[in-house]
Order: structure tokens, then C-alpha cells, then sequence
């Protein structure tokens, strides 16, 4: 990755490997009402988030998501707008990210615009394991007026209070599980995105050949 001009008014070292960039998510992108809006516009619906295998379990996690992604010739062009500005206003902090670790993230997974309602949450969780690979995580906050739903990493007993404008990035390993502690008011939303060095473990082949040994192993 080449250097980037920074986009951040600050950046924070909270633990070795999580760092968090103030004001990257700047609030002119206006993400969330242009998501709002473009669902609404094409009578579209927020999914029921889904963990593991596709699988709901509102007990362990309980929110709504809408992934995006960039693919060129898509008839909706408006969704490659909003992935590209979120796409370069992250870009130049996972730059840095990646520049002081010494790696290189050639793979960014669909960003998952993720909202959360009073009560909802998602448990302690690891964004790389038996049913996802990946190396780098990123979750942004584009939004406030909202209270509880901070960021805990239960390992390592850091709890975070997001402001409007954050991106945290930290390592996607078992080590740094993290929570997405309950909304006591308002609507929460996050944009959440995995890295990876490469897309060896996100391809088709790769998902059909793991869904045939799951399959395999529970007979």
C-alpha cells in the first residue's frame, strides 16, 4: 500500500495492536441516510444478522445488517458511490495500520453497515475462526445520539465508548474477542470490514469445498 495523506485528526494507541483514528467516518459522507435511503427507495429490508453457518441466534447476537460491496456495471450505482467513499475515507488509516505491522491487506471483505436498536447487542465474538478468515478488523462509527453499545474487549478488559467519527482497527485473532455491549437508547450504527492478506480463503471454491467437509463430518 502506498502512503496516504492522513485523514484522521488524531490517531490512538489503546493496546498493542488496537489503534483508533478520530473523525475518519466524517459526518459530510452522511453514509447511514444514503444506506437509509437507498433501501427505502428500492423497498429493500435491513437482514436479521446471522453468525457461524448462517445461522440466527438473537440471543447471541442480536442487531440487523446490509453489506455492500463494490461491483463495477451494478445497475444501482448509488451503492458504489457509498462503498467507494467509506473505501477511501478508511483506506489512508488501514495504510498506516498496515505500514507500522510490517503486512499488507490485499483483500477487504463486503463492508457490513450494521444497526442496533435498544436492547440489541452481539456477544463476545472473534472475527476470525471455524467459519470466517480473516486478519485485520475494522469497525467504524458514522453516528451518535444514541447511548450504551460501547466496544468490549473482554480479554483484555478495555472498554470503549465510540464517538461519531471513530475507526478502531485491531487484529481479527481469538485474543481480541470483542462485545457489542447493549444499546440502552437510540439506533447504533457501525461499519464493520475484514482484511485478509490475500482472498485464498474467500473464494467459492474455497466455501464449497468447507460446506462439503462440514457437511462430511456431521453425518
Amino acid at each position: 500500500m502506498n502512503d496516504l495523506k492522513p485523514n484522521w485528526s488524531e490517531k490512538e494507541h489503546l493496546f498493542p495492536g488496537i489503534w483508533v483514528y478520530r473523525d475518519v467516518i466524517k459526518k459530510e459522507l452522511n453514509i447511514i441516510d444514503r444506506i437509509e435511503d437507498y433501501i427505502d427507495k428500492y423497498n429493500l429490508q435491513w437482514q436479521e444478522a446471522m453468525v457461524g453457518y448462517k445461522q440466527k441466534m438473537p440471543e447471541y447476537r442480536d442487531c440487523f445488517d446490509f453489506k455492500i460491496r463494490k461491483l463495477e456495471g451494478r445497475p444501482l450505482e448509488v451503492v458504489d458511490d457509498i462503498w467507494q467513499d467509506a473505501y477511501d475515507a478508511q483506506l489512508p488509516a488501514v495504510t498506516d495500520y498496515c505500514k507500522m505491522y510490517n503486512i499488507e491487506m490485499n483483500y477487504w471483505e463486503a463492508m457490513n453497515i450494521v444497526k442496533y436498536g435498544p436492547g440489541q447487542h452481539f456477544q463476545e465474538h472473534a472475527d476470525h475462526g471455524f467459519s470466517y478468515s480473516a486478519t485485520v478488523s475494522l469497525v467504524g462509527y458514522p453516528n451518535s445520539g444514541y447511548s450504551g453499545g460501547g466496544l468490549y474487549f473482554p480479554k483484555l478488559d478495555i472498554k470503549i465508548e465510540p464517538e461519531a467519527g471513530d475507526l478502531y482497527i485491531f487484529p481479527s485473532s481469538y485474543l481480541f474477542s470483542h462485545v457489542a455491549l447493549p444499546v440502552e437508547s437510540g439506533t447504533k450504527y457501525s461499519i464493520v470490514t475484514m482484511l485478509d492478506y490475500n482472498d485464498h480463503a474467500h473464494n467459492k471454491e474455497y466455501y464449497s469445498l468447507r460446506d462439503r467437509l462440514m457437511n462430511k463430518n456431521n453425518v
